[in-house]
Order: structure tokens, then sequence, then C-alpha cells
């Protein structure tokens, strides 16, 4: 098997592992009995996202997941993680932009349900935020970035695939704020190719939700 056909079973089977975590995250809350305290309720999506986020690392290196424009982590460590911190900050000024775009001519509101959400459960389960700001941004960007972007670009470029891998990832968030979701993915995208390395997006996207959490937290 090349490694083009490698590659490809790899995805498949993170894409699948991405769609059983999310499923069984809300199914198997549903059998608890009459009563279940929330804790319970949300140990069940920290325990799949955790078992999801592994996975997606343990089918990379089965598979030897690796795409043409890819290098390796270890020689290239500091500017991984530097471009992980400074992606952040790129991420948070493309996003703004997009929100200012979204909110003056579409008339959105910038209000995340999402965010709001993720921070009323923080406030009394603190231990909630490592499903969002780790094990989920680590899924997404393996399924977002990895299998999407990277299968799609040597078929139609990087801004095609950064444009239907970001869109993709957009709609999932099910938030309505489509184009700053989707610009968020592009920089992401972008953070993936300029490293060629996945864990460039995976640091600034674990970052960026930690950072958006605590400062809606302690400072809005």
């Amino acid at each position: 098997m090349n490694v083009s056909e490698m590659n490809k079973k790899a995805g498949i089977r993170m894409i699948l592992l991405y769609l059983v975590v999310q499923l069984l995250s809300g199914i198997i809350p549903a059998f608890f009995p009459e009563g279940t305290g929330p804790g319970v309720y949300l140990a069940v999506p920290m325990i799949m996202f955790t078992l999801g986020a592994a996975g997606m690392i343990i089918l990379e290196r089965r598979y030897r997941m690796v795409h043409t424009f890819e290098e390796p982590f270890s020689p290239n460590a500091r500017d991984i993680i530097l471009w992980g911190i400074v992606g952040v900050f790129v991420a948070l000024f493309v996003q703004n932009i997009a929100g200012i775009i979204e909110a003056t001519f579409l008339g959105s509101n910038l209000s995340s349900v999402n965010t709001t959400q993720i921070m009323e459960i923080v406030v009394r389960y603190p231990a909630f935020l490592l499903l969002a700001g780790i094990a989920g941004p680590i899924m997404e960007e393996f399924v977002f970035r990895k299998v999407m972007f990277g299968l799609l670009l040597d078929k139609i470029g990087g801004v095609g695939a950064a444009v239907i891998s970001s869109l993709f990832f957009a709609f999932v968030h099910l938030d309505g704020l489509l184009l700053v979701y989707s610009s968020m993915g592009f920089v992401f995208s972008w953070l993936y190719y300029k490293t060629k390395n996945i864990w460039t997006p995976i640091i600034a996207h674990c970052m960026m939700n930690v950072l958006a959490v605590l400062l809606n937290l302690f400072v809005m």
C-alpha cells in the first residue's frame, strides 16, 4: 500500500472516530437514570473526547500519515512552538475583523452560544476546560487540517483546500458565525502549511480556546 492510500485510510478512520465520539457523547447520557448529577453527564464527553484525541494521534502514527509537504516535529520544534503562539494573535485579529464584517454587513449576533455554554460549565466544573482547551482542538485539527486540508492540497491547491476545510470546520460548530469560524480555520490551515507540521495549529487552537474562556470569565 502506497503513502497516498495509507493517508486516505488513516483519514477515513479519523473522520469516523470524530463522528463516533460526537455521537456517543450525546447518546450515552440519555441512558443515565433520572436524577443523575450534571457532573456525571459532563464526564462522558470529557472521557470520549480525551479518548478521541488520543485515538487521532495513535492513528496518525500507526498509518504513518505524512503528507508530501510535511516535516517532522523534532528539528523544527522551536519554530513550531513559536508560530503556534504567534498564531493565537493572528487568529484573534482575523476573527475580530471577520466578526465586524459579519455584524455590519450580515447582521449577525456575535454572541457565541458555544463560548457561553462552555463558560457556564467551566465555572462549575473547571476540569471541563481540558476538553474545550485540549482534547477538542486536537481532534478538530486532525480532522479538518490533517485530513481534509492535507488530502485536498495536492488536488485543488492550498487556497481551495483551506476554504473547504475551513467551511466544514465552521459548519460543525453550529453557531451561526460562519465567517468568524471559517476565518479561524483559514488561519489554522495557513499555520499548518507554513510550518509543515500539524502541531502548530494544534498549539494555536488550544491556546486560543483556553484564552477565550479565561478572558470571558475574568475580564469581560
